[in-house]
């Protein structure tokens, strides 16, 4: 045993430098994960919120004051061009993230550009708030029930993407895999 000691003793620095180098390799391998988590969270969640702040056009719009229609019409518009913007940034930069998630992202906003779009324009055509009592907005004025099964395809899609990167160390480099579209619907046949 003494002699297994002489032997690897000139070694011992070198292998104490090698395995407190592959420590602090792991460790920052670690941290690096989970501030690319933590980023990709950021992502997700601004690009959900920028679909919510246009979902909700439609009240501001119906809650407008019509005793400054003109500059409610500016500020308005110009409030509807900064969502738009932010959505086509979150498009592509959900899709560049993950192209799974963004295809189920992209159905989110398409859906809600159509559904909140309609209620947004119906919105425009009517006068605006005069009174407490026209700032309560019924689900029949403007409804988007419909946006919630988009809305939870994209939060399951997301914790699924997020789920699946979570635990994995890679100490070997990834082997590209083929993309995969996500799952499609299945038809709803039971309404005739």
């Amino acid at each position: 045993m003494a002699d297994i000691i002489k032997t690897l003793g000139p070694y011992a620095a070198v292998l104490a430098a090698l395995i407190t180098g592959f420590a602090v390799s792991l460790q920052w391998r670690f941290g690096r994960r989970a501030q690319q988590q933590d980023r990709k969270q950021e992502v997700f969640a601004a690009a959900y919120e920028s679909c919510i702040e246009y979902a909700e056009m439609p009240y501001a719009v119906r809650r407008r004051r019509i005793d400054a229609a003109a500059d409610e019409r500016l500020r308005l518009s110009e409030q509807l061009r900064e969502i738009q913007i932010k959505l086509a940034k979150y498009e592509a930069w959900v899709r560049f993230e993950s192209p799974e998630v963004g295809a189920v992202y992209g159905e989110l906003v398409t859906l809600t550009r159509e559904v909140a779009g309609r209620s947004i324009k119906s919105a425009w055509l009517d006068t605006g708030a005069a009174t407490d009592s026209s700032m309560i907005i019924p689900t029949s004025v403007v409804d988007l029930r419909e946006l919630a099964d988009p809305r939870e395809r994209y939060m399951a899609a997301v914790e699924a993407h997020l789920r699946s990167r979570r635990f994995r160390i890679r100490l070997v480099p990834r082997i590209p895999h083929p993309r995969r579209s996500p799952p499609q619907p299945v038809p709803d046949h039971s309404h005739p």
